[in-house]
């Protein structure tokens, strides 16, 4: 449930390997009835929806690695999807879209001398990373096929564990989020004091509020008179 522009808010539904997501409303509103979070249906049973479901089959993620071709036509270079297709899901693509055009900007400011090349090889470094990450979470659902990344195993229990603890540790929210949206390094991730927070036993009784700890307060009742699409 994502908050978009005018006091609107986006609900996406995602079905895999199989499962259609619904394009009709009340199949739609079943299958928020059926997730473990009550509000996602409460706020569709409420709110003014402004549009019906919209539906967007995506069989697979794609990668062409055209930095890795001796030869390319001279003149021509290749962007956005072309060079990668993420899973919709992860809200990722069109940020790596707008991070290659970046990248021809800069590489056409030195001239047009080996320009695929060039760009190609800078492409290549930028899409790894979200390419990792979107692919290989997407290896935590059963029928997923094709190229693992490396490490993506431990990497994934990992982050799950991190998104359980980020539940109510405000600091692993935003340092999560912060890689999702892709203004920091995975690795960011890794660091002493976020690994520490992940990993720490949880105190059962008697637990002292730890003062650098963030806590974010949702007030979902203040927000009601706003209208939702569901897409």
């Amino acid at each position: 449930m994502l908050p978009a522009e005018d006091g609107r808010w986006e609900i996406v539904l995602q079905g895999l390997h199989g499962e259609r997501a619904p394009d009709d409303r009340d199949t739609f509103l079943q299958w928020a009835e059926a997730l473990p979070v009550e509000e996602i249906a409460r706020q569709l049973r409420i709110r003014t929806w402004v549009s019906e479901p919209r539906q967007y089959p995506f069989p697979a993620s794609v990668r062409r690695h055209y930095e890795d071709l001796e030869r390319f036509p001279h003149g021509l270079v290749v962007t956005g999807d072309a060079v990668a297709s993420f899973n919709p899901v992860y809200g990722q693509g069109m940020s790596v879209a707008a991070l290659d055009a970046l990248v021809l900007h800069h590489e056409l400011g030195d001239g047009l001398t080996e320009l695929p090349r060039r760009y190609f090889e800078r492409v290549g470094d930028i899409v790894d990373e979200p390419w990792q990450l979107a692919v290989g979470n997407d290896f935590t659902f059963e029928g997923t096929t094709g190229p693992k990344p490396f490490g993506a195993d431990l990497f994934n229990r990992y982050v799950a564990r991190l998104l359980r603890r980020a539940q109510s540790d405000g600091t692993l929210t935003e340092a999560f989020f912060r890689v999702f949206r892709l203004e920091r390094s995975a690795t960011s991730l890794l660091r002493p004091g976020i690994v520490w927070r992940v990993l720490r036993p949880r105190l059962r009784t008697g637990r002292s509020p730890d003062p650098t700890e963030k806590r974010v307060r949702f007030d979902h009742d203040a927000a009601d008179t706003s209208e939702s699409p569901a897409d």
